[in-house]
């Protein structure tokens, strides 16, 4: 009995020590930018996009790929890139629930984002690294509205959201 309790204790001990360091998502900005301008822009499929709300749509860009941010003032609406747009679950039961328990899956258009229990708009683009997305968004939910700033970032089907409350993992819903 005494072992076992020793062993799960190390155990734990060794999983509590293994954190994957959301902390250091910011890398090199030189090495992102030459892979930024080398890499091929994912353009989520139609169905995606579909379910979203009317006014929510992806934004065509001069060379058609749907993913242009306006500068922070250039006068012209932020958007958010399309690369980071879709359903995205933190645990796979959150894309295929259909009894309306998804709290960990959001719906993530060009302006908004949809949550459990609450939806952010865009207000505002911020400064970030070449490979991520970072914006001010208005939150309105369970009789309140806040503001925070999320930053986004992109790594094959894996999103992650940066904020003051912490960082979030989320998988691309099939």
């Amino acid at each position: 009995m005494r072992t076992r309790i020793i062993g799960l204790a190390a155990l734990f001990a060794v999983a509590a020590c293994d954190s994957a360091g959301d902390e250091n998502i910011m890398i090199d900005n030189q090495v992102n930018a030459a892979e930024a301008a080398n890499a091929d822009v994912e353009v989520l499929p139609a169905d995606e996009t579909a379910s979203l709300p009317a006014g929510n749509e992806a934004t065509p860009s001069a060379n058609g790929s749907g993913n242009e941010t306006a500068p922070p003032d250039s006068g012209v609406a932020a958007v958010i890139p399309a690369q980071y747009r879709g359903r995205w679950g933190m645990v796979p039961g959150d894309c295929t629930s259909t009894r309306g328990d998804a709290k960990g899956l959001i719906t993530v258009g060009d302006k908004i984002i949809r949550f459990y229990e609450s939806t952010a708009t865009l207000k505002e683009q911020r400064p970030a690294i070449a490979t991520s997305f970072s914006g001010l968004f208005g939150f309105t939910g369970e009789g309140q509205m806040w503001e925070t700033v999320m930053t986004f970032t992109r790594t094959g089907d894996t999103l992650k959201r940066a904020e003051d409350e912490g960082t979030f993992t989320y998988k691309r819903c099939a």
